[in-house]
């Protein structure tokens, strides 16, 4: 088990898995447009990167004013290895260990970097009629820059024919969300937004819904500009996302998750899905991996389904084939104590 670890771990860092769900590139960079680079500006600007990055990983609106928080939010340089400019732009990287310390300590929600993939159907509706935003479009990089902002991985459709026929005002009622659910599953999203943007004089609204699986979202927005409509929706995004996907520090009770069918591939991705959850290895046998979290049922259920494990009864009781043993010789494994088949607390997954 030893070697199966350590190769494992040596594979992580490349491996391609096939799931939905994707790593956050930069999950803790924050990019912040100033007006200047004076002193003053700079430092409110680093005020404001400390705020969005709270809500990024937290999903929490308010977060940076949490009372523990306090003397990070009005001066957070001690949890930032570094910041510069890109002309006007100040780019904020802070520290991971640092900042999630700091989170454990004021008991807030930490949501991990393996986050659900969101196919974007944004559609504009203006004097030019309704047209779909699609990749290469600039309005299509303000939406994935809104994305980014928040944490929360974006995609758009390419924007064929058969997509452009789907771009009409029925986007957000029940016959044309489910059509647009339909020809989204050649993106493997785990999300669908539906946007339906239209122009008020100089203002620009919205109305959007959020499905995942068959539980929808939705919401409303109104702002100035493309980017701050982009931004306003997202942020509401990332709090429905984040309240099923975060985790919730101090809530829960401690799980046996067992999944078949474990091949090195899937082995590292299951690492990747239950890191949020600080979960344990107990065994790995030539049937099953298993490790111990602690978490609620809904909340591995949610992160599980990001790989489109399927929970199932325990098979038919058999012997307990013998787990190698983490600690003893790899030549000459021992059994480790297993948890019965009996236990209500021991999860089932299998792909």
């Amino acid at each position: 088990m030893r070697f199966f670890i350590g190769f494992a771990a040596a594979l992580m860092s490349f491996a391609t898995v096939t799931a939905n769900a994707e790593p956050v590139v930069g999950l803790y960079q924050v990019r912040e447009e100033l007006i200047s680079q004076e002193s003053e500006v700079r430092d409110a600007g680093l005020q404001q990167a400390f705020t969005t990055l709270m809500q990024r990983l937290t999903g929490r609106k308010d977060a940076a004013q949490a009372a523990e928080l306090a003397t990070y939010q009005a001066d957070p340089q001690s949890l930032i290895s570094r910041y510069g400019y890109d002309g006007n732009t100040l780019i904020v990287n802070f520290d991971p260990q640092s900042v999630q310390s700091a989170l454990r300590a004021a008991k807030l929600p930490l949501w991990g970097a393996n986050r659900p993939l969101v196919l974007a159907w944004w559609l504009v509706d203006d004097a030019q009629g309704v047209r779909l935003a699609s990749d290469g479009q600039q309005l299509a990089t303000d939406v994935q820059n809104a994305g980014q902002y928040y944490g929360v991985p974006t995609r758009l459709p390419i924007g064929d024919l058969d997509e452009q026929l789907l771009a009409s005002a029925d986007v957000l009622n029940q016959d044309g969300a489910q059509q647009i659910r339909q020809a989204a599953q050649r993106y493997n999203a785990d999300a669908v937004l539906s946007v339906h943007e239209q122009t008020d004089g100089q203002t620009l609204q919205a109305q959007w819904q959020l499905w995942i699986g068959d539980e929808r979202q939705q919401g409303q927005a109104t702002a100035e500009t493309q980017v701050a409509l982009a931004q306003q929706i997202f942020s509401e995004v990332n709090q429905h996302l984040a309240e099923r996907f975060a985790i919730k520090p101090g809530q829960g009770e401690t799980f046996i998750v067992r999944v078949a069918a474990i091949d090195l591939e899937r082995f590292v991705l299951m690492e990747r899905l239950l890191e949020p959850f600080a979960a344990q290895l107990q065994e790995v046998t030539k049937d099953y991996a298993q490790w111990q979290v602690r978490s609620t049922a809904e909340q591995l259920r949610a992160q599980l389904a990001l790989a489109h494990l399927k929970e199932t009864a325990l098979p038919a009781a058999t012997a307990e084939p013998a787990p190698i043993d983490a600690t003893g010789s790899d030549l000459a494994p021992q059994v480790s104590p297993a948890v019965t088949e009996t236990n209500d607390q021991l999860l089932y997954f299998t792909w």
